[in-house]
């Protein structure tokens, strides 16, 4: 009876908790308010499109969200206050998250991040590059990062303003142009997707990343590095209940509204055993060498033209995208994407040994 008592009192974290765990809590209790506030700001909207005066000042700042701001796509909000405040240290600290640095970054490059896996919320992702927690910049100075999520996320009022002042943009083309106009600038983009975090399981790195070549034609048009980063641990912070019928149906989410999430809990604020934050589980960012993609390609001349049938060396970034489709682009942009996959394996054999003994199985990339 001892014993069983003295368990649930360890799985109740209210009295005996020292203050940095409470700050380290609250911090990821902030970050995880967003998901309650996705469903209750927008309905807080809606209403007060009805009270008068009220709904002007409503009216308003919707039309800047929706037809004025364009710090979405340019990341012209960020605050490099806010991104080192102490609130993400504490953060980082719960897990705990550590940012591994294996090559040098210069500041003159342009890079994108290539973050894997997904996991559930990504929180590695945010962590090392959504904030400064992690000490990013100093690990890399010089270099400006900007992580990307989905439109909608920076759609809802006033939560939109937190993750703007962290420098957070949509996933859109607009954004790597804009971004990555500049030297010294750098987007980190969680490839696998909703699509991957459906695959989350405690003990696996199963990557969606044979398909996925779209970051690899973006480092081709805007002439920049392409970076390999893997998360040991990611997968960690979370319980997943598989289930068949619920599979299907978030599969189906998946495709139709562009994210879904597999059936997962966690913690609790003052429990140990259930509730919807995460696990404190230690997650290991390992950021790999960068990797230079051609500026210049030898092109075949078109029929019709003069020197048709033979080689002529032009810039791919004067090109365009939609030469990449093509045959010879195509087959640099899976030249390049074969090489960038041999960079993430080459991460996980040298790191697994330290970071991840206790896995169900080996790294699996479909």
């Amino acid at each position: 009876a001892g014993a069983k008592a003295s368990s649930l009192t360890d799985s109740i974290s209210i009295v005996n908790v020292p203050w940095h765990r409470r700050m380290e809590t609250l911090a990821v209790a902030v970050f995880m308010s967003a998901l309650p506030l996705f469903g209750i700001i927008p309905v807080t909207t809606w209403f007060l499109l009805f009270v008068p005066y009220v709904n002007i000042v409503v009216a308003l700042y919707l039309t800047f969200i929706f037809f004025i701001d364009k710090a979405p796509v340019t990341g012209s909000r960020i605050s490099m206050w806010f991104r080192g405040c102490k609130l993400w240290v504490h953060f980082k600290n719960f897990f705990p998250v550590s940012l591994l640095k294996t090559a040098e970054l210069p500041a003159d490059g342009k890079y994108i991040f290539g973050y894997h896996p997904h996991g559930i919320f990504s929180f590695g992702a945010f962590s090392a590059f959504g904030t400064d927690g992690c000490s990013f910049s100093t690990l890399f100075p010089g270099v400006e990062v900007h992580l990307v999520t989905l439109n909608i996320t920076l759609s809802f009022p006033l939560l939109r303003e937190m993750y703007l002042f962290l420098g957070m943009c949509s996933a859109s083309k607009q954004t790597f142009k804009n971004v990555l106009s500049k030297k010294g600038r750098a987007v980190a983009v969680v490839v696998g997707g909703a699509a991957e975090s459906l695959k989350s399981c405690p003990g696996t790195i199963d990557l969606y990343l044979t398909k996925r070549k779209g970051f690899v034609r973006q480092a081709f048009v805007y002439e920049t590095s392409l970076v390999p980063v893997l998360a040991f641990g990611e997968t960690d912070t979370y319980q997943v209940v598989k289930a068949e019928k619920a599979e299907l149906i978030q599969s189906r989410l998946q495709k139709m509204m562009g994210f879904a999430l597999p059936l997962f809990f966690g913690r609790g604020i003052f429990n140990k055993l259930l509730g919807i934050l995460p696990f404190r589980r230690p997650i290991h960012v390992v950021v790999g060498a960068p990797i230079a993609v051609p500026v210049f390609a030898d092109v075949t001349v078109p029929e019709g033209q003069d020197g048709a049938g033979s080689k002529r060396r032009k810039r791919i970034s004067e090109l365009g995208e939609k030469w990449l489709f093509k045959d010879e682009g195509a087959e640099l942009v899976d030249k390049i994407h074969a090489q960038y996959m041999d960079a993430v394996r080459k991460l996980y054999q040298e790191h697994k040994g330290r970071f991840f003994i206790e896995r169900a199985h080996s790294m699996i990339i479909e």
